[in-house]
């Protein structure tokens, strides 16, 4: 059976696709941190709204970020206006009570916006 040609261009877009288009969907999709400025602080500071900085790839604000868990050791000095990094956990903290116990995970969600966590204030 002769050769087309048509098997190694084929083959190539294949290896290509694994290599670049898939990894760079996954990257595109994956919350891992951001940077971000503090809008309001719940009373017990313990919650906060943050507004992403980095704009889409458009030019336009990203949706602020709601109810974002604060670290206990940034809760005595942060501020509205303040810039922080927020990092987005690897599996669904909705019933986390911020205690030690153990919860049951409510989601199948993986670096969700809605898992946020302020580590750290700029």
């Amino acid at each position: 059976m002769a050769d087309t040609g048509q098997r190694p261009k084929m083959r190539d877009n294949d290896v290509a696709f694994f290599l670049k288009v898939l990894p760079d969907t996954i990257k595109a999709t994956l919350n891992v941190a951001q940077l971000g400025k503090v809008t309001r602080l719940y009373d017990d500071k313990k919650k906060a709204e943050v507004q992403p900085l980095a704009l889409t790839s458009e030019g336009k604000k990203r949706a602020q970020l709601i109810g974002v868990h604060v670290g206990k050791t940034k809760r005595d000095f942060i501020e509205i206006g303040d810039v922080v990094v927020v990092l987005f956990m690897d599996r669904s903290i909705a019933n986390f009570d911020g205690s030690s116990n153990t919860f049951k995970l409510s989601a199948k969600r993986l670096h969700d916006l809605n898992d946020s966590f302020i580590v750290e204030v700029y």
